[in-house]
């Protein structure tokens, strides 16, 4: 399991939740994962910053006859904010309504799957991950995990599998509401001077000692993976005398926090003036 967290240039760090998703050590945030984790609990303004809660957001006349539609039919279903992706300056429009329909996450027995004790993570197992590949978006809402398929079709293989039917009949009955795919389908793009930034980031930080940087590579040519072996005090000091400045970095914990033993969401929020 990889957590990511983004480094937002001249503005307070903005933590984002990541974790693995069908598809094993799968790298999300800005990284552009198919089925990226956030917490409902709060939203971002244009700046990128949290702002607070969406739980008093209008929800969408469509979304809302959806979801009616669906409890009707026994799924357990709820309307929730869909995030922007990022612009080129990492700037997201927030939210004005709740627009998007989401189902229970269930587990391969169809029981309801719960958020690990840290809240950062999911407690399922490989075989419940690869039964929601076709998932568009997964949210950790209060503890509770909820998921968002793009149609009725996106069901299959999935716990939801059997009422395929169900959800396509209420497609039929509300073809004014769609999810707002086009906003979590996007694949983000990484520009050569950001890509060259992290790469002298990483330099840079093996000439202060700090060996265990490596240089982003892949799909996440701006990552920064931070390995288990780095201790609390080494990623203290880290995040001090390596600063990344105006560049668009993206830090990756290789686990969480329970398998570093401490909490590195915490450390961060200290080295960087983050008040939780």
């Amino acid at each position: 399991m990889v957590s990511i967290f983004n480094h937002i240039p001249d503005q307070h760090l903005r933590r984002t939740l990541a974790v693995a998703s069908a598809s094993a050590l799968c790298l999300i945030a800005l990284a552009g994962c198919s089925t990226p984790f956030t917490n409902q609990a709060s939203n971002t303004s244009d700046a990128g910053n949290t702002t607070g809660s969406t739980d008093n957001l209008a929800t969408d006349a469509n979304a809302k006859k959806f979801v009616s539609c669906l409890t009707d039919k026994g799924f357990e279903a709820q309307a929730a904010a869909a995030p922007g992706m990022p612009d080129s300056s990492n700037k997201r429009k927030a939210p004005t309504t709740k627009n998007m329909v989401m189902l229970r996450m269930l587990d391969a027995n169809g029981q309801p799957v719960e958020a690990a004790d840290n809240g950062m993570s999911v407690n399922t197992d490989s075989t419940t991950q690869q039964m929601y590949a076709n998932s568009m978006f997964t949210s950790i809402d209060y503890g509770t995990i909820w998921v968002a398929f793009k149609d009725s079709t996106a069901l299959a293989g999935s716990p939801y599998e059997s009422k395929r039917q169900d959800y396509a009949d209420c497609e039929a009955k509300n073809p004014n509401f769609a999810q707002p795919a086009q906003d979590l389908s996007q694949t983000p793009t990484y520009s050569e001077a950001d890509k060259q930034a992290a790469l002298d980031f990483a330099k840079n930080a093996r000439e202060k000692g700090f060996s265990w940087v490596a240089d982003p590579t892949g799909n996440e040519p701006t990552t920064i993976l931070i390995p288990k072996t780095v201790s609390e005090n080494e990623l203290r000091r880290f995040f001090k005398e390596c600063p990344v400045g105006d560049a668009h970095i993206t830090y990756g914990f290789d686990g969480t926090p329970d398998d570093f033993g401490y909490d590195y969401t915490k450390v961060m929020d200290e080295a960087m003036g983050v008040v939780s």
